[in-house]
């Protein structure tokens, strides 16, 4: 056993039927830019934290504060607890984990469970893709255009688990996934899937900053791109009929 304990500091109990958001890191960090970019909308507070013997040693620095780095922050005005972890859980504590959210759901009888995350599906487009025990949802969610459903496919860690739950007990539980890159911290897919969960749910989040933050991303990749055709082409390297960037 990896002594996984969910410690709350807020009466959580106040909140009636609240939908539980999860971000956890994973492909372009996703998730957890996602639950940390709304967990700083207005009207949410620490709420706990979660510790294992198996979590890395180390802290969130937040506004100059040091923090857990895998904690729970809560807003009564949107009803919603979100689970943020800035660490990436280790697969020997995924099962106890997840089997412990899912308690922690079912014991603030909440509506829902919403994790959120990436996936690279190598098409290089904006969209959301979601999986749901709730066959419902996912029929709902795609006839309104906000996100694309999974036939086929896997996914592991805390998310899988809860999914398999979800199924297995008949709870509800979903997985918003934005097209992310691989390579580095994806504030586009974040801010992407972000806009899947407002439509989804009603919740307020302001995600002009992430995109921002892609904008310039994106610009500094460009530069990158081009000091390096330059750099080659310099060096001979690249033959003026084009290059690997087309």
């Amino acid at each position: 056993m990896n002594n996984v304990e969910i410690h709350r500091t807020a009466n959580l109990r106040k909140l009636k039927k609240p939908m539980i958001i999860i971000g956890f890191p994973g492909t372009g960090l996703v998730g957890s830019v996602a639950a940390a970019h709304l967990i700083d909308s207005p009207g949410f507070k620490f709420g706990g934290y979660i510790t294992s013997t198996e979590f890395a040693p180390l802290a969130a620095i937040h506004d100059y504060k040091p923090l857990p780095a895998a904690r729970i922050h809560f807003s009564e005005k949107q009803n919603a607890i979100v689970i943020i972890s800035e660490m990436t859980i280790p697969v020997s504590a995924s099962l106890e984990l997840a089997d412990d959210i899912f308690e922690f759901a079912n014991s603030l009888k909440a509506e829902s469970i919403i994790s959120l995350g990436g996936i690279v599906l190598k098409e290089g487009g904006n969209d959301v893709y979601v999986v749901s025990s709730d066959m419902p949802v996912v029929k709902q969610v795609t006839r309104k255009k906000i996100a694309k459903p999974i036939r086929e496919g896997a996914t592991t860690g805390v998310t899988g688990v809860l999914l398999t739950k979800g199924t297995l007990t008949k709870y509800p539980v979903t997985a918003l996934l934005a097209e992310a890159s691989e390579d580095y911290l994806d504030p586009k897919a974040a801010s992407n899937v972000l806009k899947a969960l407002s439509k989804m749910t009603g919740i307020k989040v302001d995600t002009s900053r992430l995109d921002k933050e892609a904008t310039e991303l994106n610009k500094g990749i460009s530069k990158s791109i081009m000091k390096s055709k330059v750099g080659r082409r310099k060096k001979g390297s690249i033959s003026e009929g084009g290059s690997m960037y087309g």
